[in-house]
């Protein structure tokens, strides 16, 4: 979300820079346009990174692996700590909550 919004900030103001010495209202009005659009295409620029970088995990098949590696840590950690937790007394009475 933050390289979009420094992306936006930065499109809009390279925008009316660049429209400065023609208008000064066109460079008002340009600059929101400018920044929405170089915001626009920082995201489909992220997206298209972040698809690559997903698939290249799923054709190597890695992500079922380290699943199963991290579930059986977990349930290691679960054995342990069960293993080593002193058994809770029961009461001997029971109370009635009215």
């Amino acid at each position: 979300m933050f390289p979009l919004m420094f992306v936006a900030i930065a499109g809009g103001l390279g925008t009316a820079a660049a429209v400065a010495p023609t208008s000064l209202a066109l460079a008002v009005v340009s600059a929101p346009f400018g920044g929405s659009f170089a915001a626009l295409l920082t995201g489909l620029y992220l997206a298209r990174r972040n698809d690559a970088a997903h698939a290249r995990v799923a054709d190597h098949g890695q992500l079922p692996d380290q699943t199963d590696s991290l579930v059986a840590a977990l349930r290691g950690l679960e054995a342990h700590g069960r293993a080593s937790r002193p058994s809770a007394a029961k009461p001997t009475q029971k109370r009635d909550v009215a």
